[in-house]
């Protein structure tokens, strides 16, 4: 029984990361890990977790009994953290990027800029840009890529336009720097992550996904109480919007983090959100395709299961119909030959769901056809578990 339950769970993660994968940074298995570490590492094996972030290694053992481990369950370390100091000396660079192929990581990650106290200065960011450029590029001739993991107080202004995250975007050289985005620490100072993943298209190949407890007061200075963070999805982040953002903008891997005393018991809660939401963009898309193929086929039982009783169904003449006129002119006046969408573009919230995109009709007029292509809105609604048509509206 417990094989068929690891096998379904596993299936699940696959299904979520088939455009980027999700895993862990280790300290959100800190407490799985603390007693007795190849346990640990089994239980994230169970949970379907197979990539991670974290090449320091196990305290309690040689670095080569931690990998053993590490390949016995599959695990793929992807990066690595360093500290700035020693991105400031060419042999501790060095040797940062010895252990990194030791464990197979692609990147290397440094997660703080040095500052005094609270007070990020200017010239403190000058300094960051100036070592990451440097040592990023010996990270790059030695195949790693190097990463940035802000925290927040970048946001400060400067005499210059916009922030100082904004100066440090422009000159990190994308050649060698780019950023691993923690979308906690992003909405800490009031930034909005998905229209930062959507403001520097590329530069983002990580993320840490961790989300903040509603009411949260936010500040420029880094800090938060660990306790505020929740379980993904119930916070203020919008991590549904991060991850479409996400995939729009090329993100490669995402890292759950959990900084809270929580941390062990709210990773499976962590990973149940995000299967379910890309669960629910999946059906939302076959949904889209069996409504267009119900149309087509004038299976009268198919559009009343795909469309909400308060359905409004806008054409792009300016005709609304209710349901029970949309399903009778599919069936005996608008006689579709063909239907094909393309631009689809999704979104969802919760229970509600848009989906515009360019829909290209081919009706029977008079054994002719007749081709029409439109701009289509589309709104679902989350009834009975299953998505429906809530609304439609079409414009030439």
């Amino acid at each position: 029984m417990k094989k068929a339950v690891f096998a379904s769970i596993a299936l699940l993660v696959s299904i979520q990361i088939q455009a980027q994968e999700v895993g862990i940074i280790m300290g959100t298995a800190r407490h799985l890990l603390k007693d007795n570490v190849e346990e640990g590492l089994k239980k994230l094996h169970q949970m379907g977790i197979r990539y991670l972030e974290g090449a320091t290694g196990s305290r309690s053992m040689p670095r080569e009994e931690y990998k053993a481990l590490l390949d016995k369950y599959g695990f793929d370390v992807v990066a690595g953290g360093t500290s700035f100091e020693k991105l400031q000396n060419r042999d501790s660079i060095q040797a940062i990027i010895e252990n990194l192929k030791f464990f197979g990581a692609e990147y290397a990650v440094c997660y703080w800029i040095p500052h005094d106290g609270d007070n990020f200065t200017f010239d403190d960011m000058k300094k960051g840009i100036e070592v990451f450029n440097k040592a990023g590029k010996q990270f790059a001739e030695a195949g790693i890529s190097f990463l940035y993991h802000a925290h927040g107080y970048e946001f400060r202004p400067y005499p210059g336009p916009g922030t100082m995250y904004d100066y440090m975007m422009e000159h990190l050289d994308p050649r060698y720097v780019n950023i691993e985005m923690d979308v906690f620490w992003m909405r800490n100072p009031g930034q909005n992550p998905a229209a930062l993943l959507r403001k520097y298209p590329g530069r983002y190949p990580v993320t840490h996904l961790k989300d903040r407890m509603i009411g949260s007061v936010g500040n420029l200075n880094g800090r938060q109480d660990p306790e505020r963070n929740v379980v993904l999805g119930s916070g203020d982040v919008n991590i549904a919007a991060v991850m479409k953002a996400a995939r729009e903008t090329g993100v490669k891997y995402h890292f759950i983090e959990d900084e809270s005393s929580r941390a062990a018991s709210q990773l499976p809660m962590h990973l149940a959100f995000l299967r379910t939401l890309d669960l629910d963009r999946q059906a939302l898309e076959i949904t889209v395709e069996q409504l267009h193929k119900a149309m087509v086929a004038a299976d009268s039982v198919q559009l009343a299961n795909l469309t909400s009783e308060e359905l409004t169904y806008g054409h792009s003449t300016g005709r609304i119909e209710d349901k029970s006129t949309y399903i009778d002119n599919v069936l005996h006046a608008d006689h579709y030959k063909s239907v094909d969408f393309t631009d689809q573009d999704l979104t969802i919230d919760r229970d509600a769901a848009w989906v515009r995109g360019i829909i290209h009709i081919v009706l029977m007029v008079d054994g002719k056809e007749s081709p029409i292509t439109l701009k289509v809105l589309y709104v679902f609604t989350k009834q009975d578990g299953y998505w429906r048509l809530l609304s439609r509206q079409a414009v030439k």
